[in-house]
């Protein structure tokens, strides 16, 4: 008993002996989810995360299931027996079981939530915290009770209950193989055959046990009050004092990541965390507002990203766990960092946008000065060279400092760039394109004189950065661009300038220029990246690398052989020749503006200034972090008002053909990064969305691939659905056979009726055919008027004998030739504009004779009309002008005049302006309402009716309006006398033809 009072005491002695040091800050990317995100309750009991990849919540108020940018919520209406749920475990047959924490326990399988067991002995009953093992479950509590539930319950194997009294229970937890322990208050037990026996573990005194973790060698590690123990093989192998606060310090649970780092909290006392190898506990949960939160639950997920649960503030991620992370709430002067050197180990400088910061033993500092006033000016860049510190920056004043600071030597200068050559020779860089040369760090730089890059003359030109190679050359990097300087390094009055003015990464700013090894130097600037090789003596630049934009780089380090990283303005990349890595505020670092990088060897870590704080990147960790390509899981199919869960023979009616395909490829360490593309022809589509809406889906089977990528993975392999639309009762066979024997029947009776209509048609188009040929007989009977014949034949007879027979001979011949025009014409349709001219001037010039000049005439065409190539319908005019003698000029008893004009005008047909031939004849006789009373049915005026007719025809072949108009001319003006008559020919009544077709046309009517 004795012995082991001192086997206890030395222990605890040893506890003492192995303080832990507290920090702050150095904190990973986290994500924090809470309900504004869709979480079901800010108070979280459990987490698990089941065979597909996603995420369950066991909340205060529901069921909540993440894919990384979305959560589920399933409550009572969703088949819960009730909302607190306070347990969750994924059972061996890949089935969620979901504990409540009165109402017994739900399971969640095949896209269904249905109870399993609500009762014990008829009586309900609550759980805690659930563990499988084997043919059962165990429910446990607080109390001195535990609940079995057999998988398959009869009458000989029902459920019953474990009492454990007088023992507390805090939980049950399954270590190594098959053995489950009771986290009591008075130590550890292990639960077999539904007996507790005390577990002895060498070194471990009996103490109240809260939580348990297992690790990935085999051991575990426990909580309890003012420790962590670590166990392996039933002996503690090492423990940690955790003395934070002065009372409570329960380890209320604990996590042991895949890093071997120790994740715990302290009962309602926040987070806190202890890196692998390490004795310092870093004080997580005071940066994130949890000083005074119960943190229940950790969880380390598939992606190696760590989840925690609380009372009250939700869930956090904490994700890409190869970063730490410092800022100003962590005790720095700026968020800014635009340089960064390891001064030795433990012992960091930061220059800021703000000052230099000194970070040590997880502490910042700030240099001060001679009068101990703090630096806060704006530091552009930290050299360490021979173990001095030299700062360059804007310190408000030209001399030179010199500060001593816990062993440090320091030169601060107010200049933005520096460089001290191999021989000893200091460069300062300007602002105004020049550089300041000196032996030493002494006196007024300001005063040197000054040494101009570009030209020989000051201009606003600043040197961002200066650094001589190992062949001795100086390369200098300006806002203008980059020169190399060769010469000796020590007389500036033999130095050589070349520029690169071609290039159009090096002929605009350069920001950066480091020599990454023995014969390779790099420079970055605003538009890439540089390489130039010290060996042969040439140089390559560099706008993309491997498809990756590298514009606005601002760093360069190397890390390790053939590798490279490269800061820019939107994010950080690792080049190692094959492949490339991109890091962004997306995969975890503070911001996408990446200002400075510098690399320890010694550690292996990539210290990374941002625009929002300092990030450790660990190489090591990064190296083996690489992600698995994504695998897209369905989430649910919606088809028309239906929604489904299974996804294999789907075939929807007609009336669902508008599909919605929800989908997920779970990823929580860069969940904004991930991409989908999906195919439903030949072509992958990209987006950005976890969801597909088909809308209006024709009939047939489709099949539709969806695949997912995330920030530095591959496309993943696709999965695939399968689905059928069935076709509407119209797209069926029998609907499409029915439609052909209507069409066919309907297609029949069409052609039968056209076949008649063409019928009637032809015959109608016959009869009116020959009714305009009778018309044209008729015309050209009316041409040859028997009184006009006769009376010419009188005036001939009267010629003779009063024994002037030359005039009878001239008139002969004048009949003859009018004659011979009209039988010339009788089978035209149409004739030229001339020849009814020369017809009309024989016919007047007869009348004229016959009647002794008791008239004149006058023809008159338009300047547009082209008399030798317009053709008129034959046989219009003459029977006018005859009518217009007759009943219009003789009988006036006085001498008459007749005008004929031919002109084109617009005309409107149908809303259509047309350019119609007008043809006016227009006398001066007795007018049109005098002429009927005096009007006696004749030759003359049938042929008139004959015209008249034949162009109506004409106008209803063609649809167009009525072509003859009469006006008497006294109802214009009763001084006025005589007649119009206006013949309107529009383009289907006349023709206009080439000239050659009218000297054929001319030569065809003289019959020559």
């Amino acid at each position: 008993m004795l012995s082991e009072y001192c086997r206890r005491y030395f222990l605890l002695s040893f506890i003492s002996l192995l303080p832990v040091s507290l920090l702050h800050s150095q904190t990973p990317p986290s994500h924090h989810y809470t309900i504004s995100d869709g979480l079901a309750s800010s108070t979280v009991f459990d987490i698990i995360q089941d065979q597909d990849g996603f995420l369950w919540f066991a909340t205060l108020n529901g069921l909540s299931r993440f894919d990384g940018k979305r959560f589920t919520t399933f409550r009572t209406n969703d088949g819960l027996n009730a909302n607190m749920i306070t347990s969750l475990l994924k059972g061996e047959d890949g089935a969620l079981y979901i504990a409540t924490y009165e109402n017994g326990i739900n399971v969640f399988q095949d896209g269904r939530i249905k109870n399993y067991c609500s009762e014990i002995d008829g009586e309900g009953f609550a759980t805690s915290y659930l563990l499988e093992d084997r043919d059962r479950f165990y429910s446990s509590r607080r109390e001195g009770q535990i609940n079995v539930i057999r998988k398959h319950p009869s009458a000989d194997l029902p459920h019953y209950a474990i009492l454990v009294r007088p023992l507390v229970l805090n939980r049950l937890a399954r270590v190594s193989g098959d053995t489950i322990l009771a986290l009591t208050i008075t130590g550890l037990f292990t639960l077999k055959d539904d007996a507790l026996t005390r577990l002895h573990v060498n070194g471990l005194p009996e103490t109240a046990v809260y939580s348990l973790a297992s690790r990935n060698d085999g051991g575990y590690l426990i909580g309890t009050k003012n420790a962590i123990w670590q166990i392996q093989n039933n002996t503690v192998v090492r423990t940690y004092g955790v003395n934070l606060f002065e009372n409570d310090n329960d380890i209320s649970a604990i996590l042991s990541d895949r890093h071997g780092n120790i994740w715990f909290s302290i009962m309602n006392h926040g987070l806190f965390f202890i890196p692998n190898g390490s004795r310092e506990i870093i004080d997580l949960g005071s940066k994130m507002d949890l000083q005074s939160t119960l943190v229940n639950h950790f969880i380390e997920d598939r992606e190696g990203n760590v989840w925690i649960s609380t009372f009250g503030k939700g869930v956090y991620c904490f994700n890409n766990l190869y970063l730490r992370s410092y800022d100003d709430h962590d005790g720095m002067s700026s968020n800014n960092v635009y340089s960064i050197v390891k001064e030795r180990p433990g012992r960091l400088l930061i220059g800021t946008f703000n000052g230099l910061n000194i970070l040590e033993h997880g502490r910042f500092d700030r240099i001060q000065t001679g009068s101990q006033q703090t630096v806060t000016e704006y530091i552009y860049g930290i050299k360490q060279v021979d173990d001095h510190i030299y700062v360059f920056g804007d310190f408000g004043q030209q001399e030179i400092i010199k500060l001593s600071h816990k062993g440090m030597t320091l030169h601060l200068y107010p200049h933005p760039s520096f460089c001290k050559t191999s021989n000893g020779l200091f460069l300062f860089g300007t602002w105004v394109n020049g550089l300041w040369t000196q032996r030493g760090m002494n006196g007024r730089i300001n005063e040197l004189p000054l040494y101009y890059i570009f030209g020989d003359s000051a201009q606003s030109n600043r040197v961002n950065e200066i650094m001589e190679d190992t062949g001795k050359n100086i390369w200098v990097g300006t806002t203008l661009g980059l020169c190399k300087i060769s010469g000796p390094p020590g007389d500036r009055s033999v130095w050589r300038k070349s520029f690169f003015p071609d290039d159009l990464v090096l002929n605009s700013k350069i920001l950066a220029i480091r020599q990454l090894n023995e014969h390779e130097v790099w420079f970055a600037g605003d538009k890439g990246i540089a390489l130039y090789n010290l060996e042969s003596d040439s140089m390559t630049s560099y706008k993309t690398l491997l498809g990756h934009d590298v514009s606005t780089a601002t760093s360069l380090v190397s890390a390790g052989s053939n590798r490279i990283w490269i800061g820019t303005m939107r994010g950080l990349y690792r080049y190692d020749g094959n492949s490339m890595r991109y890091l962004n505020s997306q995969t975890g670092l503070p911001s996408d503006e990446v200002f400075s990088l510098s690399y320890d060897r010694s550690e292996n870590v990539l210290y990374v200034g941002t625009s929002n704080g300092i990030s450790f990147l660990d190489v090591d960790v990064f190296d083996r972090s690489l992600s698995r390509p994504l695998q897209v899981k369905l989430n649910s199919i919606k088809a028309g008002d239906s929604v489904y869960t299974r996804y294999s023979n789907l075939v929807f009616e007609p009336d669902q053909n508008n599909v919605t395909i929800s989908f997920a490829a779970p990823s929580f360490s860069s969940p904004a990064s991930v991409t989908y593309a999906y195919r439903l022809n030949d072509e992958w589509v990209e987006t950005e969305y976890n969801f597909l809406n088909l809308i209006s889906l024709q009939t047939g089977t489709y099949e539709i691939q969806i695949k997912a990528r995330s920030q530095n993975t591959d496309w993943g392999q696709p999965a695939s659905l399968t689905f059928e639309v069935k076709p509407l009762f119209i797209e069926t066979l029998w609907f499409n056979l029915g439609i052909l024997v209507i069409v066919g029947l309907v297609s029949l009776s069409l052609v039968t009726w056209r076949l008649k209509r063409r019928e009637e048609k032809s015959r109608e188009q016959l009869e009116l055919t020959e009714r305009i040929n009778e018309l044209k007989h008729q015309a050209l009977s009316a041409l040859m008027n028997p009184h006009f014949i006769f009376n010419s034949l009188n005036s001939v007879q009267y010629l003779i004998n009063s024994q002037r027979n030359e005039e009878a001979n001239d008139y002969i011949a004048m009949m003859a030739r009018l004659i011979r025009k009209n039988l010339e014409t009788a089978g035209s349709g149409f004739i030229l504009l001339s020849e009814e001219m020369d017809r009309l001037r024989l016919y007047l010039d007869l009348e004229k004779l016959r009647f002794q000049e008791r008239f004149s005439y006058e023809i008159v065409t338009g300047s547009d009309v082209d008399v030798g190539s317009v053709m008129i319908p034959n046989m219009i005019v003459q029977p006018f002008v005859e009518n217009t003698l007759w009943h219009g000029i003789i009988d006036s008893g006085r001498t008459g005049l007749v005008t004929i004009s031919f002109t084109f005008e617009d005309v409107e047909i149908d809303s259509i302006t047309c350019r119609s031939l007008i043809i006016k004849i227009t006398d001066n006789g007795i007018g049109l309402q005098e002429a009927k009373k005096h009007k006696k049915e004749d030759h003359t005026s049938k042929g008139i009716q004959i015209i008249e007719e034949r162009l109506r025809l004409l106008s209803t072949k063609l649809q167009l309006p009525q072509p003859i108009m009469f006006e008497d001319l006294s109802s214009r003006d009763g001084h006025l006398h005589g007649t119009e008559v206006i013949i309107s020919l529009p383009p289907p009544l006349y023709k206009t033809i080439s000239p050659e077709s009218a000297a054929g046309s001319s030569h065809s009517l003289s019959g020559e």
